[in-house]
């Protein structure tokens, strides 16, 4: 996850899986468990063969 400046405020996922559809859920809290403003943040989903960058809104 990543804040509007490109910093990165956490990440979730920090396996390597195999193929197959996963849930991965945000608590809305940065690396050092502190919770984050409202805002718009970014989530990157990247495998091999695949990289996507999406918006997300969160709302508190």
């Amino acid at each position: 996850v990543y804040n509007l400046k490109g910093q990165k405020v956490k990440q979730i996922v920090t396996d390597h899986l195999s193929a197959g559809q996963y849930t991965a859920v945000w608590n809305g809290r940065d690396e050092n468990n502190k919770p984050v403003s409202s805002g718009i943040y970014f989530y990157q989903m990247r495998t091999k063969d695949y990289n996507e960058m999406r918006k997300m809104l969160l709302l508190k």
